[in-house]
């Protein structure tokens, strides 16, 4: 049924999320995979609300697609790797990344399926052009050929034992960058010679930003990402401040940081079980929520 829907269309939203550089014939292979959990999203009017807006914790406005209390009570046990009764800021990122690590692993036999005409099992690169020739969107030539070579550059930092061939084991890489140092760093390259129109190594403000604020809006959480991204505070993004952005980890724990200055009404930068569970409205209103569906989906919680 995968070719009956326009996977372009579907994931087209999806595909500006900030700090998520997939091209979109990328991100068309993996919609389909994402329909149960981006479904959790429809609806909602303002994914930048801010943590001072959410409803407050004692009601269930506006909540259809929350998890409910005994959910996070089961995710939190997960959570607890030292079992302290505690969940440290720490152990939530670590959860995140490897529950990130299994959720690849899983969808990318769908995708490898999908992709390996031959199905010997493995992906080529012949058949990853194939795939992005069909679903690509580039009317420039020029520009198809550049997205080609950095997607090659790409292939061949993900095979691990260089046979020119990419197995299950090695796919993830190719679509979940982050997951992967050479091929994040390739990313990131990529998007750095695109912004960097004084070709001088680093990005400032306006070259980060550039097609995706207009003129003059550079104000407010732009900049404020930008500031935060810019951890040696030289007024410019480097290459290694680039890859925080380009892997989606400045995302995820700009996300997990306000549910948990959110959550932890005792204050002590831990949340335990009880304030877990009676914060679900405010996930359900937050950032997080996308992370904490998606947790909740791969462990059948």
């Amino acid at each position: 049924w995968l070719k009956t829907i326009n996977r372009r269309e579907f994931w087209s939203p999806l595909s500006k999320r900030p700090g998520h550089a997939m091209p979109v014939w990328k991100c068309a292979v993996l919609a389909f995979l994402a329909i149960p959990r981006c479904a959790v999203a429809e609806g909602d009017e303002d994914p930048e609300q801010k943590i001072e807006e959410l409803p407050p914790d004692d009601t269930d406005e506006g909540l259809g697609d929350s998890l409910r209390p005994e959910q996070l009570l089961k995710m939190h046990s997960k959570m607890d790797v030292d079992s302290n009764g505690k969940v440290s800021f720490n152990e939530l990122l670590e959860f995140s990344h490897a529950t990130r690590k299994r959720i690849a692993a899983r969808d990318i036999k769908t995708v490898l399926d999908e992709m390996d005409s031959d199905k010997d099992g493995k992906l080529s690169l012949v058949e990853l052009v194939k795939d992005m020739d069909q679903w690509g969107e580039e009317d420039d030539k020029d520009e198809a050929s550049k997205r080609k070579a950095v997607e090659g550059e790409k292939f061949k930092a993900a095979d691990a034992d260089g046979d020119g061939l990419l197995s299950e084991v090695e796919l993830p890489a190719l679509f979940y960058p982050e997951l992967h140092e050479g091929v994040l760093q390739i990313a990131a390259q990529s998007t750095l010679a695109e912004k960097d129109k004084d070709k001088d190594g680093l990005l400032t403000e306006k070259e980060f930003w550039e097609g995706d604020h207009v003129e003059g809006e550079l104000v407010g959480e732009a900049t404020t990402d930008f500031r935060k991204l810019d951890k040696d505070g030289s007024g410019t993004l480097d290459l290694e401040e680039l890859k925080a952005w380009e892997s989606g980890h400045f995302h995820t724990t700009e996300a997990l940081q306000k549910l948990v200055e959110a959550a932890d009404k005792d204050h002590d930068l831990h949340l335990t079980s009880d304030e877990m569970a009676a914060a679900h409205s405010t996930i359900a209103g937050s950032e997080a929520q996308y992370h904490f569906m998606e947790w909740a989906e791969h462990h059948e919680l």
